[in-house]
């Protein structure tokens, strides 16, 4: 009887006990505060640390005694052993100190993460109060970390420790900052950023959210260094690998593999980046094809054709094995991403290769907008190889798909994943489905879509147009007996017009950008050989490939006996200064050198260069897409003789490469202007020392290229004397800037107004100040040495987004878009006779 009474009563106590725990938490420990059952021998060890001191220890009685919650702990914890959690903060008896602090951290997760929870389950999200609220706790424990007698909170130096106060989360306050980074990054107002984000890390309050804001928003100002801090931060906190969405990391993984590929210009971070995220067992943290999409754009950007293959081969293998990233999380490839595989290829020559990633992508996913793109590419690719059978079967195809996509209407086009990019996606809100602003909107987004594409397509057929003339001027007409002629003849007589070897002797490329492998030990000669047969299609190991690299040794590299030696006594095969007039010797132009920075495609350049073939015209373009385009069109309008090419930062290349004093004539036609903040900002730095490199630092890394450090260093420096600069923009407030830039020393100390008497006063829009104007009308050929219109395209300055604009007139109430604005300027005499 004694063992089932026995058992009845364990029974009715786990009965009990399972009772209690079902109740909610106001329903538990209601009573008396529960006292601490310890043994020892009258020393407790504080909750505050591993602090033994004197003032920190209890006498309990004897080997088992109870004592009540200490003092010092009360203290520590800033509040007593039970509180309420109601709003008025009027405590209640019995709710002890250890659940208080588990459903505070409990409500402060959910009122940060709750979108995330939702997604992901509440057990697994961490938004940043839940990481604010254990790294207070882990701090509270390490502060009595020494042996201090008798003073609870000091540490093994006696020092008073310094607790995180966590602020409690206000979930639309959270919102609204987060919003907020994302309203600076539309403006790029780096100083917002910064101050915003400052604020939501100092309260704790700091998730998912808003690092994927932050990293994008100081990418987008150009300051990637803080936005690889700002991840790296995120990362030691654990924010990330714990939902999806935002709480994966993706989304901020992803824009900061933009800020390395277009602001950092360095695609091994980006490489080291993406392979680690290929590497995350979770597979919401993997990248998707978005990411994989942006790491394509940076490898077009940068000229790496092998990093693109290897992605894609990635995708289409290692990906593709596994049906959830594959498929559920986004990793197959879009069209996109053949689009941007194949128009590396094509930049590479290797137009074989591109047609069967071409096929490939179609027979995945059907034509889309973009397909008929790859075909013109393949067929310039080819033409200029010399294959006419493989030109005539890409431009049949292209123009065949054109003609499918005639009857496109907005609506088709609109539900064609990755058509037309931004401008051919649509974010559908149900809130905003009767809403009549949102129609207008959407009918004004149609009708840009619709220009758009219209666009698109005459840039298409304008492409396939260049190749078919390009075939009819340089083949040579057959009767019916020479249609069967070998494919050799048909190489050599298309080839007539074109040769590679000039320009590539012409075409420099300066810098890696972390995509290929040189050896410290390479000379110059060598480097720029090598990344020409990488980027540009030159044949590694051909006899062209050797006569390259002995015309740039002669070009780069002084003779031995003149080459001077480091503090080593080796020869120095750093940077040093050339004179790029000597990549001309031989040609029948002229010594003087004109020098065009920001050339796009090229097609501005092309056109005087075939007006002026006397004279040695030189493109300066940022980037590998837009450079290989530039070769492309220099190839297929024979200009061979009077036209090179400078791939990479014009800052890099003008103020450690160039020699003084090498140009002629300056010509920078419709650079990017920056947003209204960051204008703002270069104004208030007018007065800055553009030579002292620290005096900007405070402010980040500039996002134009016109800076006055830029004006000064680079352009005056390799400006001749009396040699002049014309810049020509559609922008009036970035063109007063620059006048304003120009009339304060000490640009104002190197160039004067070019124009003089009754030709300075025609078209006078703004000054003169400091003797300098700014003008709508275009400065005569005789003075800025080029032709300019003031409207329309062609030989005066048309591009791509010239035309575009001009087309988008209609749509846009834009009054005065095709207005343009000038300033040319020359290049004062020093005292001394030397170039300043």
């Amino acid at each position: 009887m004694g063992a089932q009474k026995a058992s009845a009563s364990s029974k009715d106590k786990f009965s009990r006990w399972f009772k209690n725990k079902k109740k909610s938490p106001s329903e538990k420990n209601v009573g008396p505060p529960r006292k601490s059952k310890g043994k020892g021998k009258g020393k407790d060890k504080g909750k505050g640390g591993k602090d033994k001191g004197k003032g920190a220890k209890e006498k309990g009685k004897g080997g088992k005694g109870h004592h009540k919650v200490r003092e010092s702990d009360k203290a520590l914890s800033g509040r007593p052993s039970s509180v309420s959690l109601s709003a008025d903060g009027i405590g209640t008896a019995g709710v002890s100190d250890s659940l208080m602090h588990k459903l505070m951290a409990t409500k402060q997760r959910l009122l940060a993460g709750n979108a995330e929870a939702a997604r992901a389950g509440a057990a697994r999200a961490e938004p940043g109060a839940w990481s604010a609220a254990n790294a207070e706790k882990s701090t509270r424990k390490k502060g009595g970390d020494g042996k201090g007698k008798g003073k609870v909170g000091k540490g093994k130096d006696g020092k008073e420790s310094r607790y995180k106060q966590l602020v409690p989360v206000v979930r639309e306050e959270l919102v609204a900052l987060n919003r907020q980074i994302a309203s600076h990054a539309q403006a790029k107002d780096l100083a917002a950023t910064r101050a915003t984000l400052e604020t939501l890390e100092s309260k704790g309050w700091a998730n998912g959210h808003t690092y994927a804001a932050a990293v994008h928003a100081l990418c987008r100002c150009g300051d990637w260094r803080s936005a690889e801090e700002a991840l790296a931060r995120a990362e030691k906190a654990g924010l990330f690998n714990r939902g999806a969405g935002a709480a994966s990391g993706l989304i901020t993984r992803t824009s900061m593999i933009r800020g390395y590929v277009e602001c950092a210009r360095d695609l091994g971070k980006a490489r080291e980046l993406l392979q680690r995220m290929e590497k995350e067992k979770v597979l919401a943290s993997r990248p998707n094809v978005r990411t994989a999409n942006t790491f394509l754009r940076g490898c077009l950007i940068l000229g790496s054709v092998h990093d693109a293959e290897a992605l894609l081969e990635r995708m289409t293998t290692v990906w593709a094995a596994q049906e959830e990233w594959y498929k559920t999380h986004g990793g197959k490839p879009d069209a996109s991403t053949y689009e941007l595989v194949v128009s590396l290829l094509c930049q590479a020559l290797r137009y074989t290769d591109a047609r069967r990633i071409a096929l490939q992508g179609i027979k995945e996913l059907g034509a889309s907008p973009g397909s008929a793109a790859m075909f013109a590419s393949i067929a310039r690719a080819a033409i200029i190889c010399g294959n006419e059978d493989a030109t005539a079967l890409n431009l049949k195809r292209a123009r065949k798909i054109l003609s499918e996509e005639a009857d496109f209407s907005e609506a088709k086009l609109s539900s064609v994943a990755g058509s037309g990019g931004k401008r051919g996606t649509q974010k559908w809100n149900r809130d905003e489905e009767h809403d009549a602003s949102v129609a207008d909107r959407k009918a004004a987004r149609a009708k840009s879509l619709e220009v758009f594409q219209s666009h698109r397509q005459r840039e298409i057929l304008s492409d396939l147009k260049e190749v078919e003339e390009f075939m009819a001027s340089h083949q040579v007409p057959s009767e019916s007996s020479k249609k069967k002629r070998k494919a050799e003849a048909t190489k050599n007589s298309l080839r007539s017009g074109i040769d590679l070897g000039k320009l590539y002797v012409r075409t420099l490329c300066f810098e890696d950008y972390g995509d290929t492998g040189n050896e410290e030990s390479d000379s110059s000669a060598s480097k720029m050989c090598r990344r020409l047969c990488h980027k540009f299609g030159l044949e590694s190991g051909s006899s062209m490939a050797e006569n390259v690299l002995q015309h740039f040794q002669s070009v780069f590299e002084p003779p031995k006996k003149k080459r001077k030696k480091d503090h080593q006594g080796k020869p120095n095969n750093g940077t040093q200064r050339f004179d790029p007039r000597r990549l001309f010797s031989g040609s029948r132009s002229s010594g003087s050198l004109h020098l065009e920075i920001c050339s796009g495609s090229g097609e501005w350049l092309s056109s005087q260069a075939l007006r002026d073939a006397n004279t040695n015209w030189m493109a300066c373009e940022l980037r590998f897409d837009r450079s290989a385009r530039c070769f492309q069109r220099f190839a297929l309008r024979g200009l061979a003789e009077n036209v090179g090419l400078i791939v990479g930062d014009a800052q890099n290349a003008l103020e450690n490469h160039l020699k003084k004093g090498c140009c002629s004539n300056i010509f920078i036609n419709h650079p990017e202007p920056p947003h209204q903040t960051d204008l703002d900002r270069a104004t208030a730095s007018l007065s800055v020392d553009p030579t002292d490199p620290t005096s900007s630092s405070s402010s980040g890394e500039a996002t134009h290229l016109l800076t006055q450090r830029f004006l000064q260093n680079a352009c005056a420096a390799v400006l001749q004397e009396e040699g002049v600069l014309t810049i020509c923009t559609d922008s009036l407030p970035y063109g007063e800037w620059l006048l304003n830039a120009f009339a304060s020393q000490p640009l104002s100390n190197l160039f004067q107004d070019a124009l003089r008497g009754r030709a300075g006063k025609a078209g006078r829009v703004s000054g003169p100040k400091s003797g300098i104007s700014l003008r709508n009308e275009a400065p005569p050929l005789e003075v800025c040495g080029a032709v300019y219109r003031t409207k329309g395209g062609g030989a005066g300055g048309g591009s791509y987004f010239q035309r575009l604009k001009e087309s988008e007139k209609g749509s846009r109430d834009d009054a005065g878009a095709d207005e343009r604005y000038y300033l040319c300027l020359k290049k004062k005499s020093s005292p001394t006779g030397e170039a300043l």
